[in-house]
């Protein structure tokens, strides 16, 4: 699939800058926001670290200890595609090792835990974050992964949107990644982002007449390109094999206002016709106490971070249907 022709690309717009003991090159003024996508540029490409050879043997690590990874067939995959809808193909490590003969993404989840030297590219990377931005992020994040991204030629990753703010590393190939407004409720009904924050990962739906409102940034080995929470996407790998690394951060202001959808998501469901996140503080303060209450005192993974209190509240609200219906 092509990138559709009413797109805005920027290519090269990340600048050189003369190499460092730093992973990150970028300028401190573009980190004053977290609500708009930026690109820069990174040194983890020439660190020999993330060749496909030791990601295969990270691979086999993963599954004799039983980790988050999936490998799925896109190779009819496109745009509009729902990942659900994709084949997953159960030998990881031999998929990893034949990616350019297959039509194949595959995502290790979590890779620092099986790694100590990603570990230590982790930590260095958050630390740099946190003096770019001027935020004390190791104190506001409640749950971080470093997930490696591989990709067969041509292959598109399905328009999606997510909780963390990520940052996409390219450190092999090329691909564009286009980014849509997170804020733009136009494209992501408030309804869909409830629905996302309710469980459903493929709750956002792409509208081909809204792709005007995207922005592509065509990434190549030593760039990254900045994620806000919740921004819509999608990706297109170019002719070659991509190797990735998303570095994703839940956060405690993040939290906050996925609260308040998923306080919502229950309020709709009763009928009622709840108002958005930001439009009345103080009922945006009172339904966050309440879901708040049932958050992960001690989460382990993301889904305890975000789901927790939807889980918590879809139990005995599902047992109550079943009585009822007796």
């Amino acid at each position: 699939m092509s990138v559709p022709s009413n797109v805005t690309v920027l290519a090269n717009t990340s600048r050189q800058l003369p190499s460092d003991d730093k992973i990150l090159h970028a300028c401190k003024k573009e980190f004053k926001s977290n609500l708009h996508p930026f690109k820069f540029n990174h040194t983890l490409h020439q660190s020999g670290l993330f060749e496909i050879p030791r990601i295969v043997e990270l691979a086999k690590r993963m599954i004799d200890k039983n980790g988050n990874f999936c490998a799925l067939n896109f190779k009819q995959g496109s745009i509009e595609s729902k990942f659900g809808a994709m084949p997953q193909s159960e030998r990881l490590a031999e998929t990893v090792s034949r990616l350019g003969e297959t039509g194949t993404w595959i995502k290790l989840t979590r890779a620092q835990d099986y790694d100590p030297e990603y570990a230590e590219v982790l930590d260095i990377v958050t630390s740099e974050l946190e003096s770019l931005s001027d935020w004390p992020l190791r104190k506001d994040m409640t749950w971080v992964s470093m997930t490696l991204l591989l990709a067969s030629p041509k292959i598109a990753t399905p328009f999606h949107i997510d909780h963390e703010t990520n940052f996409l590393f390219q450190i092999q190939g090329s691909k564009d990644v286009c980014l849509f407004p997170a804020t733009d409720r136009e494209l992501v009904p408030d309804q869909e982002v409830e629905r996302y924050y309710s469980g459903n990962f493929e709750a956002a739906h792409y509208r081909r007449e809204m792709q005007d409102r995207g922005t592509v940034y065509r990434l190549a080995p030593g760039e990254v390109v900045h994620h806000p929470s919740l921004a819509p996407h999608w990706v297109k790998n170019d002719d070659n094999i991509s190797v990735s690394i998303s570095i994703n951060y839940c956060m405690k202001s993040l939290e906050k206002r996925a609260r308040v959808y998923q306080a919502n998501f229950f309020l709709r469901k009763m009928g009622f016709k709840p108002l958005s996140p930001g439009l009345s503080p103080l009922r945006d303060s009172l339904k966050r106490k309440v879901i708040s209450t049932l958050e992960h005192r001690d989460p382990k993974s993301f889904s305890e971070v975000v789901h927790t209190p939807v889980n918590r509240l879809k139990s005995p609200l599902s047992a109550v249907r079943r009585l009822v219906k007796r």
